[in-house]
């Protein structure tokens, strides 16, 4: 690698790619002074993030540059929302900015950032959750503020789009301290009156005007509602907190409005587009009812029912007939049967008789068989007792012999033995034991 040869642009283009993949630098806050700004002609706006130590060039392209609500200028203290990057044609480090707020508000945007994040893990932004927003909305909850131009924005919208709609409004405060309580008492009792959606909109501000629809507790009241409920505060650029509870955001006021509404010139021509299918479907149906009906008014029978009344009448005599017969042939062979059961039973009997006398015979043959063969066994049993007993080694000491042992085993020589060892011999009527004094052979 050391001796790898790069171009230029090759090199930039690695090390942008090395920033670009970095998690930790594609969404930051950065805190700083504004200098060198140039607002160029095509909207983007071109300047240095600075501090008493550093600096970097920045760019902010035209569709997030307009929507900035506050007057920028060389010196303004600011935070930054932005991503770092390399700019390849320069081979520049810069920041690419997509918003930026006073830096006055920079605490407040910190706290909500923690905030967000707590709510997140906690799964109050799972779409899971969102509850289905009506299709026909009949009754609608509007809550803002008296005499708002949101409010009067969404009348508008709704009275154009889908006047069969009721609307009911509930007055809030939208701004100041007072407001988050106010607006979390309002949405419980809409919530409580059972209409279709709720509506919560304001007109667009500056942060601080916003920050009531930033607290917890409005955002855990939302999330808790049983009504589906749709928000559109602010401009298009401005989320809060609220909007990612809430089971749909709108970005403006009259886009929630839009959005919880149908066209009723749509509706109006759906319903003409189902009347007439409905009409043709019907017109479809009717022709082929009427092909059917005349099919069924041609046919015999119903020309001359009596037609099919004496063919059923005749077929009703025919099945009669074969009934008498059947049952005719079933009470002649009911009474075979039971002739043959009585006959049948009394060979039965005899037979029965028969077997009985031969078993009982052959019953008395085989006891006396047994008998004889039980007084042969016993006898050739008496006599094998008795040859045994004459060969019985017990009968041979008794006339005088004896047998010597020592440690279990017969001594059949006297080399089996030695001097002063120990032996056992068995006479007939007990055994005696000894020790060897001495050995002596027979002479031949």
């Amino acid at each position: 690698m050391m001796n790898q040869m790069w171009s230029v642009s090759a090199l930039v283009s690695y090390i942008k790619r090395g920033i670009d993949h970095d998690e930790n630098l594609r969404q930051l806050l950065v805190r700083g002074e504004i200098s060198n700004l140039v607002k160029h002609r095509s909207g983007h706006y071109y300047f240095t993030l600075k501090d008493d130590k550093a600096r970097m060039s920045c760019v902010m392209f035209s569709n997030y540059a307009r929507l900035i609500h506050f007057d920028l200028e060389n010196g303004s203290k600011v935070i930054a929302q932005c991503k770092v990057s390399v700019y390849e044609a320069s081979g520049s480090v810069q920041l690419y900015v997509n918003g930026l707020q006073p830096d006055g508000i920079g605490e407040m945007y910190l706290q909500l950032e923690a905030l967000k994040k707590k709510m997140m893990s906690e799964g109050y932004f799972d779409p899971a959750h969102k509850k289905q927003l009506p299709q026909y909305p009949m009754d609608i909850a509007l809550i803002s503020a008296r005499e708002a131009a949101a409010a009067s924005d969404v009348r508008t919208t709704i009275a154009r789009r889908w006047p069969l709609a009721k609307i009911t409004f509930y007055p809030s405060l939208v701004q100041g301290s007072e407001a988050s309580p106010m607006l979390i008492e309002t949405i419980k009792k809409a919530d409580q009156n059972h209409h279709d959606v709720i509506l919560l909109v304001r007109g667009g501000g500056s942060i601080e005007d916003l920050w009531a629809f930033n607290q917890e507790e409005l955002a855990r009241c939302i999330y808790d509602t049983l009504t589906p409920i749709v928000t559109g505060v602010g401009h298009e650029t401005d989320t809060t907190l609220v909007d990612y509870v809430s089971d749909a955001r709108a970005a403006t006021p009259t886009a929630a409005a839009e959005l919880v509404t149908p066209d009723i010139q749509e509706v109006s021509y759906q319903l003409q587009r189902y009347k007439k299918l409905l009409a043709d479907q019907m017109k479809i149906l009717l022709d082929r009812s009427s092909h059917h009906l005349d099919k069924v008014k041609g046919h015999p029978y119903i020309r001359n029912p009596l037609t099919y009344i004496e063919n059923s009448m005749m077929s009703l005599d025919l099945k009669r007939n074969a009934l008498e017969n059947h049952i005719q042939t079933k009470m002649y062979l009911q009474n075979e049967i039971d002739s043959k059961r009585i006959r049948f039973a009394h060979i039965g009997n005899m037979m029965v008789q028969r077997m009985e006398t031969q078993l009982q015979h052959q019953y008395d043959k085989l006891l006396g068989q047994t008998k004889q063969y039980r007084t042969h066994s016993e006898n050739e049993l008496s006599k094998r007792i008795q040859l045994l007993d004459a060969y019985s080694p017990l009968k041979i000491l008794l006339r005088g012999y004896s047998l010597t042992r020592m440690d279990g085993h017969c001594l059949k020589s006297i080399n089996d033995v030695e001097v002063n060892e120990m032996i056992v011999t068995t006479l007939g009527d007990g055994e005696l034991y000894s020790k060897v004094l001495k050995k002596e052979k027979n002479h031949e």
